[in-house]
């Protein structure tokens, strides 16, 4: 009977932290927008690890989105006063980073990707705003990214430079 008691509470611990370790490997790590200009922006991680996309510090433009469908797909737009998850991790932001400390993020007008062929947006860097953020930088962030930029991110590196 005694063995059978402690069967029974192994087995009621294995149960009880086994739904905790499911959670933990659900959770997501988000990175949120915030558009708070007037117009439909898009936003990009520029050096996301493509073949084809630059490494920091090169900051031309990736050429691995040349095909964006025009119309741009309604899932991709940020409409004035938004916020949304742009993209999740499925692990913590400076552990899928490693040995990359730098997210170069670049905000694009909606409107001028819907006009313009892609090689003209990229040989004429026809963007809004680049955010070159350390992982630093998104901790004190919160993970949330502003456009335009908040007085929070005024020692940050971007360019347009803030308040410009």
């Amino acid at each position: 009977m005694r063995r059978y008691l402690i069967f029974i509470g192994i087995a009621v611990m294995c149960l009880s932290t086994a739904g905790e370790c499911r959670k933990a490997m659900d959770y997501k790590y988000p990175l949120w927008l915030t558009n708070s200009s007037e117009q439909e922006i898009m936003i990009y991680i520029n050096n996301n690890g493509t073949v084809l996309d630059p490494i920091y510090p090169d900051t031309t433009i990736t050429k691995s989105i040349k095909h964006i469908s025009k119309p741009i797909p309604q899932d991709f737009i940020f409409r004035p006063g938004e916020k949304e998850i742009f993209v999740e991790s499925s692990g913590p932001w400076e552990e899928k980073r490693r040995g990359i400390d730098t997210l170069s993020l670049v905000i694009f007008s909606v409107d001028t990707l819907e006009k313009y062929p892609w090689e003209i947006i990229r040989e004429d860097y026809m963007i809004l705003q680049r955010y070159d953020l350390s992982m630093s930088d998104l901790r004190k962030l919160d993970y949330s990214i502003a456009y335009p930029p908040t007085e929070a991110m005024r020692n940050m590196k971007m360019w347009p430079r803030y308040g410009e």
